[in-house]
């Protein structure tokens, strides 16, 4: 009987945890957060075409990482877009909590590739040679291999013994917390050494942060991975692990929200449309000032309306703001 009341305990202590993870840090409502990813991974494309291109004189769209990086941002811009329709991913929260999942590992890669470019890029030694870029990824790799296996054991031991409440509470301030002492003390060591290795290999502040943020980064997404991953079979198994859909939501749609009457939703679209145009324009190698006419006015007009709607919808905004005042 004890035994049983014992098992029951356990049980719901892990429920609540789970519970609390899938309301606040894997919401599906973090999908929200794709447009960070985006930010580094075009910032990170621009500097892997030019260097494939230059480097290994091809075209960088016949290279496979290229086009997965590509391929990587197209489906970061369906979060995005995806996340604008919070009722359509509250309603189908496996499929939403497998898009966060994939999402979550985009926004772990950006950051390596950030890391990457840091120490990589900025050292004309290592840039030059391929080996150096393969060891980067290769002990990256297996870095993250075995945070991920490592994670799996503390998730195996702590549903063993049940979460405890203090580990439930700190998903709601996404506060260091959630880790244990060991685990941070692990994460701490290693982040040292990191910087120890970087210091004598690179020789440069440039390749110490990047070692550095490699580290620190890897070492925390890891664990939210396995935890999202396990959320993510509690949530086909069983719909008491589903997020209760907020009331202002069940009205809203994808519409609505990006209703282009509403100055944010379209002052949004314009620029997004604008710096596609302009990284098409860059990527492409394409010389605005010697282009066809057509093409440099598209651009001007592009650019001199985003200025006017961004100007004219401050000034109604303004307008509007004195007459409530009154």
């Amino acid at each position: 009987m004890i035994k049983n009341n014992t098992d029951l305990k356990r049980e719901e202590l892990n429920k609540e945890y789970f519970q609390a993870l899938g309301s606040t840090r894997a919401s599906v409502g973090m999908l929200s957060l794709a447009w960070a990813g985006l930010f580094f991974f075009v910032i990170e494309s621009i500097y892997i075409f030019f260097y494939i291109k230059e480097q290994y004189n091809v075209n960088p769209f016949t290279n496979y990482i290229f086009i997965f990086l590509c391929f990587y941002m197209l489906f970061l811009v369906v979060c995005q877009l995806l996340s604008f329709d919070k009722k359509l991913i509250y309603k189908h929260q496996v499929f939403g909590t497998s898009m966060l999942l994939i999402m979550i590992n985009g926004l772990l890669l950006s950051l390596v590739l950030t890391g990457y470019i840091l120490i990589i890029f900025t050292n004309d030694t290592l840039m030059g040679l391929v080996r150096y870029s393969v060891y980067f990824f290769f002990f990256s790799f297996l870095f993250f291999l075995g945070l991920l296996l490592y994670n799996i054991r503390w998730l195996r031991e702590q549903l063993s013994r049940g979460f405890s409440e203090q580990r439930t509470n700190a998903n709601y301030f996404a506060a260091s917390s959630v880790f244990s002492k060991p685990s941070l003390w692990i994460i701490f060591a290693l982040t040292i050494l990191g910087g120890v290795a970087a210091a004598f290999l690179t020789k440069s502040w440039q390749g110490i942060l990047g070692i550095l943020g490699n580290i620190l980064f890897i070492s925390a997404f890891s664990r939210l991975i396995v935890e999202v991953g396990y959320l993510l079979y509690l949530r086909i198994k069983d719909k008491s692990y589903w997020e209760e859909m907020p009331e202002e939501l069940t009205e809203q749609s994808l519409l609505k929200v990006l209703d282009v009457r509403k100055a944010k939703s379209r002052l949004i679209i314009e620029v997004v449309l604008f710096f596609s145009l302009m990284s098409y324009i860059r990527v492409m190698d394409i010389d605005v000032a010697n282009s066809p006419i057509w093409l440099t006015w598209t651009v001007r007009i592009f650019g001199y309306t985003i200025s006017l709607d961004a100007i004219t919808s401050l000034v109604l905004h303004q307008i509007k703001k004195r007459k409530r005042g009154k």
